[in-house]
């Protein structure tokens, strides 16, 4: 009987433990992100302002929520040096090059 009290003590321990190691893990992966990324907003071709994003993926709801002016309707285009051409974003997170 102590055994079995002693041994389920010991797996709730090692849960516990486990849980605390995932959660700081995780912590450690958000406080260590890559660098943001500058991001030139875009309206109809014509260049509206700047913001700072960490996935290239929001770059487009970034401009639109900073930029009164955009309306939805603004594109994000940041440098990518795998390119001649800035990549963009649209509001629907479709890619182009500008």
């Amino acid at each position: 009987m102590r055994n079995k009290r002693l041994r389920k003590g010991l797996v709730t321990m090692a849960g516990r433990l486990g849980l605390c190691f995932l959660l700081l893990l995780g912590l450690a992966g958000w406080a260590f992100a890559d660098d943001d990324i500058p991001v030139t907003c875009y309206k109809d071709g014509s260049r509206v302002g700047t913001a700072t994003v960490f996935d290239w993926k929001t770059a487009a709801a970034a401009c639109n929520s900073l930029y009164y002016d955009c309306r939805g309707k603004c594109a994000g285009c940041f440098r990518d040096n795998d390119y001649f051409d800035d990549v963009c974003v649209d509001a629907y997170r479709n890619e182009f090059l500008r």
